[in-house]
C-alpha cells in the first residue's frame, strides 16, 4: 500500500514528535501552579492570533473545500477561545490584551510561525500544518488538562476538551487537497511547525523548573 504524503512525513517526523508527545512536564509527579499560569497566559496570546491567522487563510482560499475546511477550523479554535476565557478568570487572571503579558517567546514562536504560512503559504500548505500538527497537539494538552485538573482540581476544563475527538476525516480531506504539491515543501512546513510545537512545551517545563 502506498503511503499519502502525510503519512511518509509523519513517519519522518517520528522522532520529534515522540519528544512532543513524551515531554517530560507531563510525567512530573509535582507541578507548580505557576505551569498551569504561564500554560494559560500564553495560550491566550496563541489562541487569539491563530483565531486572526486563520481568518486570513480562509480569505485567501481558492475553493470551496478550502473555504469549508478554514471555516471549520476557525469555529474550532473561536470555540476554545471563549472556553480559554473561562478558565482565565477561574485562574483569576486578567483577560486582557494579549500583548500586555509577560509572554514567552519560546512558547509563542508557534503563533507567529502560523502568521507567516497564512500570509505567505498556499492555503492547502497552511491547511497541511495544521493537520500535521493538530493530533499531537491534541494528544498533549488533553493529558495536560487532565493532570491540572487532578492536581489543582480545574473546574473549566472546556478549552482542553475543545481538541478531544479524531481527526482523521479532517486529514483525509486535506490530503487530498495538497496533492501535487510539492512534497519538499510540505516536509519543511511539517519540520517547523512540530519544532516550534516542541518549543512551547520546553517553554512551560522551564517555568516548572524554576
Amino acid at each position: 500500500m502506498i503511503m499519502s504524503i502525510l503519512e511518509q512525513i509523519r513517519k519522518e517526523l517520528e522522532g520529534l514528535n515522540e519528544q512532543i508527545i513524551n515531554h517530560p512536564l507531563l510525567k512530573e509527579k509535582v507541578l507548580r501552579k505557576e505551569v498551569v499560569n504561564s500554560f494559560v497566559v500564553n495560550q491566550w496570546y496563541i489562541v487569539n492570533h491563530d483565531l486572526r491567522s486563520l481568518a486570513i487563510g480562509l480569505s485567501k482560499s481558492t475553493n470551496m473545500e478550502e473555504l469549508d475546511i478554514f471555516k471549520i477550523l476557525v469555529d474550532g479554535d473561536y470555540a476554545a477561545l471563549k472556553e480559554l476565557v473561562k478558565l482565565l478568570k477561574e485562574l483569576g487572571i486578567e483577560v486582557k490584551d494579549p500583548l500586555l503579558y509577560n509572554v514567552s517567546p519560546q512558547a509563542i514562536s508557534y503563533t507567529h510561525y502560523l502568521s507567516w504560512l497564512a500570509n505567505y503559504a498556499k492555503p492547502s500548505e497552511f491547511l497541511f500544518a495544521g493537520i500535521v500538527n493538530l493530533p499531537v497537539w491534541a494528544n498533549v494538552v488533553t493529558r495536560f488538562g487532565d493532570m491540572i485538573k487532578e492536581r489543582f482540581g480545574i473546574r473549566e476544563t472546556g478549552f482542553f476538551d475543545a481538541f478531544r475527538g479524531s481527526y482523521k476525516e479532517l486529514e483525509d480531506r486535506i490530503v487530498k487537497l495538497i496533492e501535487g504539491n510539492q512534497v519538499d515543501r510540505l516536509r519543511r512546513i511539517a519540520y517547523t511547525i512540530q519544532y516550534y510545537e516542541k518549543s512551547f512545551w520546553d517553554s512551560i517545563y522551564v517555568v516548572h523548573q524554576q
